[in-house]
C-alpha cells in the first residue's frame, strides 16, 4: 500500500538487521569470534532506525491519525503497538548497556549478551507480525482514499525533513555495515 511504503521499507531494513543480530548472537553462543564493538553498533542502529525514525512516525503520525479516524486509542491494536514499542526500547537499552562493557567478555557475559540479543530478535519478529497482520491491513480496510493520501503526505514530509534525512542516512550506513558483516549464510543448493 502506497500510504505505508516508508514504514514497510523500514520494516524490511529492520528485518535484515534482526537477521544479522541473530547471526551475531549465534556466534556468541558458539564462542566464535565477534567484534565486541558491534554490539553497541547494533543497539545504536536499532535505536536510530527502529525507535527514533520508525516508531516516531508510527507514534506521532500513524497512530494519532488512526485514532482521529475511528480506531480506539485505549483498546485493540493501537495500545498493543505502543506497549510493544516500550518493550522494544527496553530491550535495545539493555543491549546498548551490554555493549558498553569491555570487550574481554567472560563466558557468562557472552551467554547473557546472546540471550538479550536473541530476545530482541524474537521480539522484533513478533512485533512486525503484529503490525503486518493486524495494524497495516486495518489501515487499508478502514481508511478512505483521501485519508490514505493525507497519511502518505505526512509520512513523506517526515522523511524529507533534513534532520530525519541525515539521521536516517547515518543509521542506514551503520545498519548496512552490520548487515553485510553478519549476513545469514544461505543454504547451498545441491549440485
Amino acid at each position: 500500500m502506497k500510504a505505508l511504503e516508508s514504514l514497510i521499507r523500514e520494516h524490511q531494513i529492520i528485518s535484515r538487521l534482526v537477521a544479522a543480530l541473530e547471526v551475531y548472537a549465534n556466534r556468541l553462543k558458539t564462542e566464535a569470534a565477534v567484534d565486541a564493538r558491534d554490539l553497541s553498533g547494533f543497539a545504536r542502529a536499532f535505536a536510530e532506525i527502529g525507535d527514533y525514525i520508525h516508531h516516531e512516525k508510527e507514534e506521532h503520525i500513524l497512530l494519532p491519525l488512526l485514532a482521529r479516524h475511528g480506531f480506539s486509542w485505549n483498546s485493540g491494536v493501537l495500545p498493543a503497538v505502543r506497549r510493544e514499542h516500550r518493550q522494544e526500547r527496553y530491550l535495545i537499552e539493555v543491549l546498548g548497556q551490554a555493549g558498553e562493557r569491555p570487550d574481554a567478555w567472560s563466558k557468562e557475559d557472552r551467554r547473557h549478551i546472546a540471550a538479550t540479543a536473541t530476545a530482541l530478535v524474537e521480539f522484533q519478529r513478533s512485533h512486525h507480525e503484529l503490525e503486518n497482520t493486524k495494524l497495516f491491513p486495518e489501515v487499508a480496510l478502514r481508511l478512505n482514499a483521501e485519508t490514505l493520501d493525507q497519511l502518505q503526505t505526512e509520512l513523506e514530509k517526515f522523511d524529507e525533513e533534513i534532520h530525519h534525512r541525515e539521521r536516517r542516512a547515518t543509521a542506514l550506513e551503520l545498519a548496512n555495515d552490520l548487515i553485510e558483516r553478519y549476513a545469514p549464510e544461505l543454504p547451498s543448493s545441491p549440485p
